[in-house]
């Protein structure tokens, strides 16, 4: 007998997983609670995995052809000049800007249209109450009907009134302190193919990208804690984004102009969806209602295509419906908490609120977009270590079992040589640094220091030997912790930025104190806050506790930075 699949929500991971399954023979419904089907919606893309369902779709060329044409991404100044760039031919995948840049409603229209011979849809309609026996999940619906099936999947958003409705209380969202707006506002004549973003303070954003309608996609965004703005009306909402964007410059009164008049205004707070578990019996949570990771991630399509597919083929391959949702879910976990380990400092240095940390950013950027960095900073937007091996789907074999990678079978160093690589590498920092102290041993460096014009919040000497043994402690717990996981590129590319940051230290000692190049030293000090703060990232990725540990070295960073430019800027003679 066929069996019955629900799917709710029509968007891009309900549309995939619809077409997989109906063409595999299912008996597939997908309800969706809008009138009918929505084409628009910001830039999304889509890498990795994600490109590879696409393929095994017939789909990826198409979706290539239909993509916004972006070139690249660029932040810029109040008057529009460009303070760094990375463009995708020379980045490749692993910039900001993936190869595939579609936007969302054409990549669901491309998904739906094929899906539409296997499947159908009701629009208009959406679940208000499920109960589940042995045989089956009943499920009512808003239009009064009530239906039985074998699967209810659940592909709704970040909001999923469902998953709410079955797992009362079990989603402990992570707030990332950032709150956005996109919409599509008029193309002007001056928009070229680059994402254009721009940063004014008090930690708001203004950014633009292009499309292939003839139109422009704004996003307006603010760092600050969440207070339920995403429960206001929209009225409110938009006179929120006004007052707050007043005079911010560049081309925001352009923006804000195109937010009265848009068609497609979204809102949100942003958080991501944390849940214990996806499945209740006969009912599966799938993209952004089972994980949503926030755009911060960069992975949100990519992880919905992929977990669309690979929960799919688990249906397909078993006719034991949990067990295939506890592979589904036992296969995509490692990928979806990789794609959520973004730490919660990243919108906060995306989105500085002083004109001092907006120099900082671009002069950080500058630097990470030259030519001997750049491929670092890619590594920060490419491919991630634990995405799923889609291979094991080839031949559909019911005894297939998720396929370790290889990389994560390499173990990681013996405890004996990661101390003694610690050990090594922070000594020879630390003797960097103790050649180059302002302390007695050093009389001519000492007097020079003293003598310099320095701001009232410059702490004692003493502070700093007594902080900088804590930061290093942090640092030696942090390369030590990842030395000892196992090999991997998401390991090796953390160990690489903490190798990178353990020079840095040393390096910016013999630049300001022996060879008194103040400015050099504002510029490498910017620098290591970015390395600090990727270190943070991609260490996220592999050891959350050697990543916190590194948290208060990226804090002190910044506060040095900020003390190096008033010191630089307070003694300009002597600076060499």
């Amino acid at each position: 007998m066929t069996r019955r699949i629900l799917i709710t929500g029509a968007s891009v991971a309900g549309n995939t997983v619809a077409w997989w399954l109906g063409r595999a023979g299912f008996d597939v419904t997908v309800v969706e609670r809008v009138p009918a089907f929505r084409d628009g919606g910001q830039n999304i893309d889509v890498r990795g995995p994600g490109r590879e369902v696409l393929r095994r779709m017939g789909l990826e060329q198409t979706a290539l052809d239909r993509g916004t044409g972006e070139e690249g991404t660029a932040w810029v100044e109040q008057d529009g000049t460009v303070a760094a760039q990375f463009l995708t031919a020379e980045l490749g995948t692993d910039g900001p800007t993936a190869e595939m840049e579609i936007l969302r409603g054409d990549l669901a229209r491309l998904l739906y249209e094929p899906a539409r011979e296997y499947v159908t849809f009701r629009f208009d309609d959406s679940i208000v109450g499920v109960e589940q026996d042995p045989a089956a999940a009943i499920v009512t619906f808003a239009s009064g009907v009530t239906e039985q099936y074998d699967t209810v999947i659940v592909a709704e958003g970040v909001g999923s009134g469902t998953r709410d409705l079955v797992f009362a209380g079990e989603n402990e969202p992570r707030w990332m302190d950032l709150t956005t707006a996109y919409f599509t506002i008029a193309r002007a004549p001056d928009d070229d193919r680059l994402w254009r973003w721009y940063n004014a303070p008090e930690g708001r954003s203004v950014s633009l990208r292009p499309d292939r309608h003839g139109t422009a996609r704004a996003m307006l965004s603010v760092q600050q804690p969440p207070g339920g703005e995403q429960d206001w009306d929209t009225g409110r909402q938009k006179a929120w984004l006004r007052e707050r964007f007043a005079g911010a410059g560049w081309q925001t009164e352009r923006v804000l102009d195109g937010m009265d008049a848009t068609g497609d205004f979204y809102f949100d707070v942003l958080r991501q969806v944390r849940m214990p578990h996806w499945s209740k019996g006969r009912l599966v949570l799938t993209g952004d209602a089972a994980w949503c990771a926030t755009p911060i991630a960069g992975y949100g399509t990519t992880l919905a295509i992929t977990g669309a597919y690979v929960l799919a083929q688990e249906l397909i391959r078993s006719t034991d419906v949990e067990a295939a949702f506890a592979t589904y879910e036992q296969t995509m976990r490692p990928m979806v908490e990789d794609a959520q380990g973004v730490p919660k400092l990243a919108p906060r240095l995306a989105n500085p609120h002083s004109r001092l940390g907006i120099r900082l950013l671009h002069g950080a950027l500058k630097v990470a977009s030259r030519p001997t960095v750049r491929g670092v900073a890619g590594k920060l937007f490419g491919g991630r270590s634990k995405d799923v091996d889609l291979s094991r789907y080839d031949e559909r074999s019911p005894s297939a079992s998720p396929v370790e990678s290889p990389a994560a079978s390499t173990k990681g160093l013996s405890p004996i040589l990661a101390l003694g690589a610690v050990g090594a590498l922070l000594g020879a920092s630390a003797l960097i640094g103790r050649r180059n102290a302002p302390d007695p041993s050093h009389p001519g460096i000492r007097r020079w220091y003293r003598r310099l014009d320095k701001p009232g919040f410059t702490p004692p000497d003493a502070a700093f030997g007594a902080v900088w043994p804590v930061l290093g402690t942090g640092l030696a717990v942090g390369g030590y912790r990842l030395l000892r996981r196992p090999a991997g590129d998401a390991r090796n590319a953390a160990v690489g930025l903490w190798l990178l940051n353990t020079a840095m230290v040393g390096g910016w000692t013999q630049l300001f104190f022996r060879e008194k190049r103040l400015g050099a030293s504002v510029a490498a000090s910017g620098a290591m806050v970015v390395a600090g703060a990727a270190y943070v990232a991609a260490a996220a990725r592999v050891d959350r506790p050697a990543a916190a540990t590194a948290v208060p070295f990226v804090a002190w960073l910044g506060f040095a930075t900020i003390l190096a430019e008033r010191i630089w800027r307070d003694n300009p003679a002597e600076d060499r």
